[in-house]
């Protein structure tokens, strides 16, 4: 009998604990889903990474402006190259970026020759050279390589306009053979700031004034500045 009974006290136990035991786990189960939700909710929504300003140097529409010395011989067959040889001058350069890799520009120059040495003694004053000064402007068109690098290699062709005068030893002045001119050259711009870079350049001139032909090369260093935001 006391048997009997003890075996109904378990039943009945166990019945009693099955419920508890599901409500348990029920309620484990709803706590690990809310602390899940929480963890989601607490997390940042995902963010796209910013793309980085794209150079100034390679924006369209960026304007530019430069200065540089150069070093210039004159030959041909014209009366230039007759009474003069070589010199030094500077330049002003000015840029417009038509897109990534191409600019158009515009060089206004003043480049100073000497006399030739040599030349035999004259009488005559117009005969005795004392400088000669070309004065230039010029619309260009520069095509850069490796724009996104500090040193950017660059190739320029253009069309201008040339007026030589003539300086005499006499403090007399005359206007020699002007004339339109054509300019081809290559450079290099390196990049020492964001906005500015030192510019080095190689340029060719074939001018034709009074049916004569002079021919201009010339060596140039300056700086170059991309003003602006």
């Amino acid at each position: 009998m006391n048997i009997r009974g003890v075996e109904i006290v378990v039943v009945c136990a166990a019945a009693l604990l099955t419920p508890l035991r599901a409500g348990a786990e029920d309620l484990s189960a709803l706590a690990r889903a809310s602390s899940t939700e929480t963890m989601m909710r607490r997390q940042p929504a995902p963010v796209s990474p910013r793309t980085a300003p794209t150079l100034r140097r390679q924006r369209k529409g960026t304007i530019s402006l430069g200065g540089q010395i150069g070093y210039g011989v004159v030959r041909g067959s014209s009366e230039l190259n007759d009474h003069n040889d070589r010199g030094v001058g500077y330049a002003f350069r000015f840029r417009y970026m038509l897109s990534r890799r191409a600019a158009l520009g515009f060089s206004f120059e003043n480049q100073h020759y000497a006399p030739r040495a040599g030349l035999p003694v004259s009488a005559t004053p117009f005969e005795v050279d004392s400088t000669l000064t070309v004065t230039t402007v010029a619309s260009e068109a520069v095509v850069y390589f490796h724009r996104e690098r500090p040193t950017n290699p660059y190739i320029v062709a253009g069309l201008g306009f040339a007026s030589p005068n003539v300086l005499y030893e006499t403090k007399e002045s005359r206007r020699v053979d002007e004339g339109p001119f054509l300019v081809v050259g290559a450079g290099i711009e390196r990049f020492v700031r964001p906005r500015l870079a030192l510019d080095f350049s190689l340029r060719g001139f074939t001018e034709v004034g009074n049916s004569e032909l002079s021919l201009f090369s010339q060596a140039s260093a300056g700086i170059h500045l991309y003003p602006g935001d």
